[in-house]
């Protein structure tokens, strides 16, 4: 019998909206099982309830973005604990001291992204390579992992066409030539000859 895939979505208090882009990216997948989607509830819950949420998922997407805010760390310290697969996921921007000295202090490689979108195409590549479980838990028949895999492609092109262009400029300073209004230089010009 095919198992449910159990997810548990934490996201700092800034990245509320991101929860959502996780859920069109789960629901954009070509394929029909069972997924269920788990959080803290918004008003609120104690460190068991949250232990209790975390206990027997598959997978915890932890979103991490300007500040640490709760419950986000009592969710990662929780999943840390339980030994549970995470993807921890940062959006690229400044961070508040604490947010720092969290990063600082959690020993993983984290995830970049900068858009909704970016986040989203990480997610459906976990997803799809979730799904792909060699004792096919999910209970996937050969058509259907076909329509992941050209999914997984789609998701991959759509990657190398929407990468962002690192910020840059001439903050710390830099030297720009116009070689076009330079005086022309007196010598020989060197041939490969």
């Amino acid at each position: 019998m095919p198992e449910t895939l159990r997810l548990f979505v934490s996201a700092t208090n800034d990245l509320e909206a991101e929860r959502a882009v996780i859920g069109r990216a789960i629901a954009q997948l070509p394929v029909q099982i069972g997924i269920e989607i788990r959080r803290t509830p918004v008003s609120g819950a104690s460190y068991e309830t949250i232990y209790e949420l975390i206990s027997n998922v598959d997978r915890v997407y932890f979103l991490m973005g300007e500040d640490i805010t709760a419950p986000a760390g009592a969710e990662w310290f929780s999943a840390w604990k339980l030994e549970k697969s995470i993807l921890p996921l940062r959006r690229v921007s400044r961070r508040t001291p604490a947010a720092q000295n969290f990063l600082r202090g959690i020993p993983v490689q984290w995830t970049p992204f900068y858009t909704g979108h970016e986040l989203a195409r990480i997610v459906t590549l976990d997803l799809i390579r979730i799904l792909n479980h060699s004792q096919n838990r999910y209970g996937l028949n050969v058509t259907e992992l076909e329509l992941l895999e050209l999914h997984r492609q789609r998701a991959q092109a759509a990657n190398e066409n929407t990468r962002p262009i690192e910020p840059g400029g001439a903050e710390g300073g830099g030297v720009l030539l116009d070689l076009g209004h330079r005086e022309p230089v007196a010598g020989v010009a060197l041939g490969a000859g």
